[in-house]
């Protein structure tokens, strides 16, 4: 299976090179256009997969809350 999805991104990859180049000539203004939207949508990626590593790998404060078992009853309990 790992054979099959190094071809296929193999494949995949000198396709999107053969599509980019024939936009790169026909429409230099709209490749670089979408080449900067790319470098854009990567950055965002990165960032919020920082974030989320920074919180992955933050120490697990866990929260408690006192319970007494017992105490009085509340008032909503009877």
């Amino acid at each position: 299976m790992v054979e099959e999805v190094r071809r296929f991104a193999t494949a995949l990859g000198a396709k999107a090179v053969e599509v980019g180049g024939r936009l790169r000539e026909s429409n230099p203004e709209v490749y670089g256009h979408l080449a900067a939207a790319g470098g854009e949508l990567l950055a965002a990626y990165r960032a919020a997969v920082a974030g989320h590593e920074r919180n992955w790998s933050a120490p697990q404060h866990a929260e408690t809350e006192r319970v007494d078992l017992d105490g009085p009853a509340e008032a909503s309990d009877k």
